[in-house]
């Protein structure tokens, strides 16, 4: 630096004036060449080894193979990603719970793979995810196990400190959980008879049954827990993640991911993950590049979000006027019904205190009887358009109390210009969200009465036809008698008598066929019109 400071500045080193100005202008110097050195350039040289820790037993991800060399899908990931980013890497494979412990203690610089979760996000920071890998229960051949339900209360073998380790622990207090050094050994123990189920990854379950040739175990139920791999850095190597992503983003492009991902599972993993994968991962190469992308994806997000709630606000409002048309319709149907009905049909609220109470519903059979319109008869009291017909002095609230809550009584109604037609009441006691109301149904009955006094008209003049016809009956002898007698006695004027006597029969003949006339008429109105006889009896 002092060479650098005098090459550039000469005597001002030597003079007590421009010493300030030089202390100034090393620090801009060393502020500049700090700023300008990134931290992938800082830490990627070749005098600074970055130590990668590794799982040494979980194939086919990362394991030691038979040369004693890391291997895997993980490993060749890694070495892909150093090469791409010109850092100077060295693998060190160990026990899983080791390495791990190094990562979150900053033992070591790198982890190959560790799944996420927001737990071991407060130790470690993770790059961008890589792959998704599932979990799975292995379970004996004639376990009762079928799900993640059933294993509560059950013995469950897990390598210790595994993301199925931290599963388990959140499953039920009452599970037996038992770590082991790693997944081989948690199949062996479930395949010889010892404790339950394992919960491991499913390929890896998978590459160890067919490796080993592991008998009698397989898994149960759909898949579980599907974790994101990603590559894990301590909180002192954390300047190296930009560099690790970008390293991920150009495998990915240039076609070295997919060359790797066929090289370690074109047999085992199905092909659905890898598709996944592909629309979680987000590649990006600057800063400015990942804001725009956040950004998009938030508004991408908010605007689904949007379009989902405004479809289910577009569904329940559909819905909503489903069922207010079911309802109009309904109601529309009860209003044809109702105003159909050939009586007039009154609601009134009960009210001890009046006759029957307010009316608040009518149809339009009474309006029209009564000549007022609906709006003008509600509000209105039954005693201002009803006279009771009955001699009793009690109201029809107390006759109905007395009566069970059903009466039927005739009275009078008074339309609004003062006439009075009778009618013939229904009268019922209805309950109703704790409120009592009275139904009343009015048959107007005035055919009724008219025919009833018709009726009652013609049965006198039949009964006077009758009384007639027994008198002219004794009326017809008399003159018979006198003929008669003439005829034995052989009189002079014989003939004058007799004619006379034929004369006061053919009146008395002229008068019964006037009662006939009379009665027939009758009887062919009370066929017609009370339907007294059948056409057989004539």
């Amino acid at each position: 630096m002092e060479i650098i400071l005098d090459h550039m500045f000469g005597a001002h080193f030597c003079s007590i004036k421009g010493f300030r100005y030089c202390i100034a202008v090393s620090l801009i110097l060393f502020l500049f060449l700090s700023v300008g050195i990134s931290p992938v350039s800082a830490s990627s040289g070749d005098d600074h080894v970055l130590i990668v820790g590794a799982d040494e037993y979980f194939p086919p991800y990362e394991y030691v193979d038979y040369n004693g060399r890391p291997a895997g899908f993980n490993i060749d990931i890694m070495n892909a990603v150093a090469e791409e980013m010109s850092l100077n890497i060295s693998i060190r494979p160990g026990p899983w719970q080791e390495v791990k412990s190094d990562v979150e203690s900053g033992k070591i610089d790198l982890m190959s793979g560790m799944f996420y979760s927001e737990k071991r996000d407060v130790y470690v920071n993770f790059s961008k995810p890589y792959i998704l890998v599932s979990h799975a229960i292995y379970v004996r051949e004639d376990s009762d196990i079928r799900g993640p339900e059933d294993l509560k209360g059950r013995e469950i073998v897990v390598e210790e400190g595994d993301i199925m380790h931290e599963y388990a622990l959140g499953i039920n207090n009452s599970n037996t959980i038992i770590p082991v050094k790693n997944q081989y050994e948690a199949l062996l123990l479930v395949a010889s008879g010892n404790h339950d189920a394992a919960l491991i990854s499913k390929l890896h379950g998978a590459y160890l049954i067919n490796t080993y040739g592991i008998p009698g175990v397989k898994t149960t139920g759909p898949p579980i827990e599907t974790k994101e791999y990603r590559i894990a850095a301590s909180s002192d190597a954390s300047s190296l993640l930009p560099a690790i992503n970008e390293g991920l983003a150009i495998i990915k492009e240039n076609g070295r991911y997919d060359e790797i991902y066929d090289t370690w599972f074109g047999v085992y993993e199905e092909r659905e993950f890898f598709a996944t994968l592909i629309n979680i991962v987000i590649f990006v190469l600057l800063p400015a590049v990942i804001i725009l992308a956040f950004a998009l994806f938030w508004s991408l997000s908010l605007r689904k979000k949007l379009a989902k709630t405004s479809l289910e606000l577009e569904d329940e409002l559909a819905e909503q006027k489903r069922v207010k048309a079911k309802l109009q319709e309904s109601k529309d149907k009860f209003q044809v019904l109702f105003n159909s009905i050939n009586e007039g049909v009154f609601l009134c609220e009960s009210d001890s205190k009046e006759e029957t109470g307010r009316i608040i519903e009518v149809n339009d059979t009474a309006c029209n009887r009564l000549g007022y319109t609906r709006d003008e008869l509600m509000g209105k009291n039954m005693v201002e358009i009803s006279r009771n017909g009955s001699s009793e002095g009690d109201s029809v609230i107390e006759k109905l109390a007395r009566e069970h809550g059903e009466i039927s009584y005739d009275a009078e109604h008074v339309t609004k210009d003062g006439s009075v037609f009778p009618v013939y009441v229904k009268t019922r006691l209805l309950k109703f969200e704790g409120k009592e109301y009275i139904l009343q149904l009015a048959r107007d009955i005035t055919k009724e009465r008219e025919s009833h006094r018709v009726e009652t008209d013609a049965l006198k003049k039949i009964e006077e036809n009758l009384s007639q016809l027994a008198i002219l009956n004794d009326e017809i002898r008399n003159p018979l008698m006198v003929i008669s007698g003439v005829t034995d006695m052989d009189f002079d004027n014989s003939n004058e008598i007799i004619f006379e006597q034929v004369t006061i029969i053919d009146g008395l003949i002229n008068k019964l066929d006037q009662g006939w006339v009379e009665s027939s008429k009758i009887r062919e109105f009370l066929k017609k019109h009370l339907e007294m006889y059948d056409d057989e009896d004539y």
